[in-house]
């Protein structure tokens, strides 16, 4: 059985409101799955619902998750259960991957520490190399206030990659660089996926898609809409999302 990561009927509400309507998608290995969509379409919470950071009452109150690995399937519905899958077979990229970081300990120790919770102790410059740093040991010395954007979120990859991790959730990972670091950072995803890692990456710019997403899946106002197998294949609200981002772009895309 091939590794996949299955969201099945999702639904989160808050209050009265219901913010992700029976959202449905696979993620598998070796796929780029884009999650796109407008802020506030629903796509940051349904994040941190595969991750098991909602509450399940309210919060995710229908729906299932189903991760396998290796020819096992876990389908948790507890933060118990969750614990051990958050950070482990599912990795984080998150905006604002300095601050995800540990402020007190450096690069190279929290690779480590990592490598260990996975059971595979082994120095951090293989995770590091890995994740496109031309001189690991050094970085490996660093602490988070030392690094730029862009190699914050190289960290980030390394720490997942030393936590072996076959999915990554990535949440707007190249908002704020600029373009020369966000196409490192695309290529280097690239290069996972390429080893069989499964990626759900999100973003609202449209612009990062063409020639890097495997599937593109448009969300709007909390439900998916659409499924295409690229920007150009998309009709409707993703094709108005085509549309304001080639506005924002001043070009074509």
């Amino acid at each position: 059985m091939a590794d996949e990561l299955v969201a099945t009927g999702l639904r989160i509400v808050a209050g009265a409101h219901t913010l992700v309507h029976d959202a449905t998608f696979r993620v598998g290995a070796g796929e780029i799955v884009a999650l796109v969509g407008a802020s506030g379409s629903g796509k940051t919470v349904t994040a941190r619902a595969l991750l098991g950071m909602l509450p399940f009452s309210p919060g995710c109150v229908a729906g299932t998750l189903a991760v396998t690995v290796n020819g096992a399937t876990s389908t948790p519905r507890t933060e118990a259960e969750f614990r051990p899958l958050r950070g482990g077979a599912i990795g984080l990229l998150w905006q604002d991957a300095r601050a995800a970081l540990d402020p007190l300990r450096t690069v190279g120790a929290q690779v480590s520490a990592a490598a260990t919770l996975a059971g595979a102790p082994a120095a951090p410059d293989t995770a590091l190399a890995r994740a496109g740093f031309g001189d690991p040991s050094r970085v490996a010395r660093l602490y988070p206030h030392a690094l730029s954007g862009g190699m914050a979120q190289r960290a980030a990859i390394a720490v997942a990659l030393a936590r072996n991790s076959r999915f990554l959730v990535a949440d707007e990972p190249t908002t704020g660089l600029d373009p020369s670091v966000q196409r490192a950072i695309l290529g280097q995803l690239r290069l996972l996926a390429d080893a069989g890692v499964g990626l759900l990456f999100i973003t609202h710019d449209l612009r990062l898609l063409p020639g890097f997403a495997t599937r593109v899946l448009v969300m709007d106002a909390g439900r998916i809409v659409e499924e295409a197998a690229s920007t150009a294949g998309l009709l409707g609200a993703g094709r108005a999302l085509v549309e304001a981002t080639r506005k924002v772009a001043g070009g074509a895309l």
